[in-house]
């Protein structure tokens, strides 16, 4: 139940070596000292090759990303792009190129991976502020925020690719079958809270003897569903300074050890929702689709799987709200980024302005898993598909007002591996309880975030 492509054992091991990576991309050869695309500065006529490197995301990406290539070929015969596709540790081969002093030229940047600062601080990226500039090419049709995910002390390093978030699934017909009132699809709604979600949970699990027929919720473990808990609490994952750069754990505030307490809970007590053993026996999304779970959070990308059920309705819901004075949902998303050391960046930038067009944007929702960045395409009919489930689709785009971002620190990715990640599976097996878990990670994590580097 991840929310983008990579599985979470991908991500840890391409976490644990952002740093060498980082140190070794430093070392990379500069960029030459070219100037960006303009009237005045066009590119050379020789052919140049540029090499495109991406993991799969699914097979209709790859064709897709093959019609990218052709078509910028077509219109540019001196540039040959290259389009390599990952199936499987993409994020090491990523890292093994950087090291070797060969970066991809163009590529799909994780900022969950590799956080932003360490781009900036380790000129891992081509500055794409002057190209932006000299070719007047629009952004603001992205949204601001998708824009500042890739953008560090006012250099921007990346365009956005898409700007996820999470939502809550539900079986219509099973809230029907109980008598329960479906959730609101208004993300300024404050009757759909804690209170509320937790009484629909209860009336939506079934039980017969001490053997659990249907429970009422399926407990999302990746960090930005289960941190959305938090920031609809008050709480959340870190402080951070006036930079935006963490400074320490806000898990062991009290908001948030409260929201990890209810998510507990939801499967230790109340027994609303199945423990880490039985959906990891049974599968987190066919436990929905085979209705034996009434609601569970994920992301808008997913869409197209849930568009397979066809045993019930179903549709989107809002995050429920604790006491914070607003919703926010763990979010963010990728973008599409140029090595700063490639040895055609007018290429390489005018490469990424073809495939972060609302063009390219409305041919990625043709194949799905994606959450648009562009306002224009995630408003559209393309994306909401107002013909198909969920008839509440316009609450993907509404969500993304509400997304708070990964942390930013040059070793959050560490942190996120050595510590968050190991501890809270203490708090879903029921080990400990959140206070214990949340004073464990602040102990283990702080001395790190006080380092800078």
């Amino acid at each position: 139940m991840h929310n983008y492509s990579l599985t979470r054992r991908t991500f840890l091991r391409g976490a644990a070596s952002v740093a060498g990576l980082a140190a070794l991309a430093a070392c990379a050869p500069a960029a030459p000292g070219a100037q960006p695309a303009g009237e005045d500065a066009a590119p050379a006529a020789e052919q140049v090759t540029l090499t495109f490197i991406v993991d799969t995301i699914n097979e209709g990406h790859i064709q897709m990303r093959d019609k990218w290539a052709q078509e910028f070929m077509d219109a540019n015969p001196e540039v040959r792009i290259d389009h390599q596709t990952v199936p499987q540790e993409y994020v090491t081969k990523i890292q093994t190129l950087y090291a070797a002093g060969t970066p991809a030229d163009i590529y799909r940047y994780l900022q969950e991976v590799t956080p932003i600062i360490t781009v900036a601080e380790k000129n891992m990226h081509l500055q794409l502020d002057d190209f932006v500039a000299a070719d007047s090419y629009d952004i603001d049709d992205f949204r601001p925020d998708a824009i500042t995910l890739y953008t560090w002390e006012d250099k921007l390093y990346a365009l956005p690719r898409d700007y996820g978030n999470q939502n809550i699934y539900y079986n219509i017909d099973l809230f029907e079958e109980a008598g329960v009132p479906v959730p609101t699809a208004n993300w300024e709604d404050r009757d759909w809270n804690f209170e509320t979600f937790l009484d629909a949970a209860m009336k939506l699990t079934k039980r017969e003897g001490d053997r659990t027929t249907q429970w009422g919720f399926l407990v999302n473990r990746a960090q930005r569903p289960w941190a959305s808990w938090l920031y609809s609490n008050g709480g959340g994952l870190v402080h951070k300074d006036d930079r935006g750069v963490a400074t320490e754990s806000a898990m062991t505030d009290e908001a948030s050890v409260e929201a990890l307490q209810f998510v507990q809970d939801l499967m230790h007590v109340h027994k609303v929702a199945p423990t880490p053993d039985l959906e990891s026996e049974m599968g987190g999304f066919e436990l929905f689709a085979s209705g034996r779970v009434a609601m569970m959070v994920n992301n808008p990308s997913a869409v197209n799987r849930y568009r397979t059920i066809e045993a019930f309705r179903w549709d989107v819901a809002t995050l429920p709200i604790g006491k914070a004075e607003r919703r926010g949902t763990g979010g963010g998303g990728t973008g599409w980024a140029a090595a700063a050391a490639t040895s055609a960046p007018e290429w390489a930038w005018k490469f990424i302005a073809h495939i972060s067009s609302a063009q390219a944007e409305l041919d990625e929702v043709s194949v799905g898993a994606t959450t648009p960045s562009r306002v224009s395409v995630v408003l559209s009919d393309a994306f909401l598909s107002p013909d198909l489930p969920p008839a509440n689709s316009r609450g993907f785009a509404d969500a993304q007002e509400y997304v708070v971002r990964d942390p930013v620190h040059v070793l959050w990715p560490e942190i996120t591996q050595r510590i968050y990640n190991p501890k809270m599976d203490q708090l879903w097996s029921g080990t400990l309880d959140a206070a214990a878990v949340a004073q464990e990670i602040a102990d283990e994590a702080n001395p790190l975030f006080a380092r800078t580097e």
